[in-house]
């Protein structure tokens, strides 16, 4: 599991900035550069009023493992050193460390989740078991983060305007070529469908990859479950005969009003059959 050990307990450090490198397991790829430039005025009043942790690369050097916006910020802020926690920890336990650092201060992308949580189980070997604890999350949300990284970037590129995106996600991972994938991606945000009829979108396209996309292609298809409405009456009809013999006096009528069929049947229960 995670080990982290502080090489300098309880002590902080100011270091140069230009002497940190950014953490190459970063898993966010998009910061608010606003939310960066808000932080930078608040470091001009009033300093960095939390300090980033490190590791010691040797040389000289430091690699980051917590706290880039804060890094990015002091820079904007025009400070040349920052106040540090120098950390003592493996390269899987850096990846580790910085992954859920960021999931605790900052919900990520469903995308920088994904690759985060698969450079912790394929490049490190951490189980989803272990993952899983590590976080705080369940297995299942491990699993199904793990199988978002099968997706390419372009694809997840494509997916970064759709609406339920991650759920999107899931629908186009039923198609195995990166190419169907885009075309359906595309068609999704062509049309802006609802998820029932982007399913109905994916599956059309697994059945026939050339198949043209339309609106009108993607309605539920209604089953007629009385194909001849002939055979219908036919058996009322029989129905009525078999009460008719049996002594029941019963009356049947049919007419036909606008495309509608309407059958009326009429039973006397008050006929005297004692005699």
């Amino acid at each position: 599991m995670l080990n982290v050990n502080c090489i300098m307990s309880d002590q902080i450090i100011y270091i140069p900035i230009n002497m940190i490198n950014l953490s190459p397991y970063q898993p966010r790829r998009i910061f608010d550069s606003n939310k960066i430039m808000s932080l930078a005025e608040s470091i001009r009043r009033y300093g960095v009023l939390q300090p980033i942790c490190v590791r010691f690369m040797g040389e000289e050097r430091y690699e980051l493992a917590a706290g880039e916006r804060r890094l990015k910020a002091a820079k904007l802020a025009g400070l040349k050193t920052i106040p540090s926690i120098v950390l003592n920890m493996r390269d899987r336990d850096a990846a580790a460390f910085t992954l859920v650092e960021n999931l605790q201060r900052e919900k990520l992308d469903i995308f920088e989740e994904s690759a985060g949580i698969e450079r912790l189980n394929g490049i490190f070997g951490y189980t989803p078991e272990e993952i899983s604890k590590m976080l705080g999350v369940s297995e299942k949300f491990v699993r199904d983060r793990l199988g978002l990284s099968a997706l390419s970037e372009q694809v997840k590129g494509e997916l970064d305007t759709v609406k339920n995106r991650e759920e999107t996600a899931r629908l186009l991972l039923r198609i195995k070529e990166e190419e169907l994938q885009l075309k359906a991606c595309k068609e999704i945000k062509r049309l802006s469908p609802g998820l029932n009829t982007a399913s109905r979108l994916v599956n059309r396209l697994i059945e026939n990859p050339d198949a043209d996309i339309t609106r009108q292609s993607l309605r539920p298809r209604i089953k007629k479950y009385f194909k001849d409405i002939r055979i219908f009456t036919a058996t009322i009809r029989k129905a009525v005969d078999m009460m008719s013999e049996s002594g029941t006096e019963v009356e049947y009528e049919t007419t036909h009003d606008n495309g509608k069929c309407i059958i009326k049947i009429t039973v006397n229960e008050g006929r005297d059959t004692s005699q």
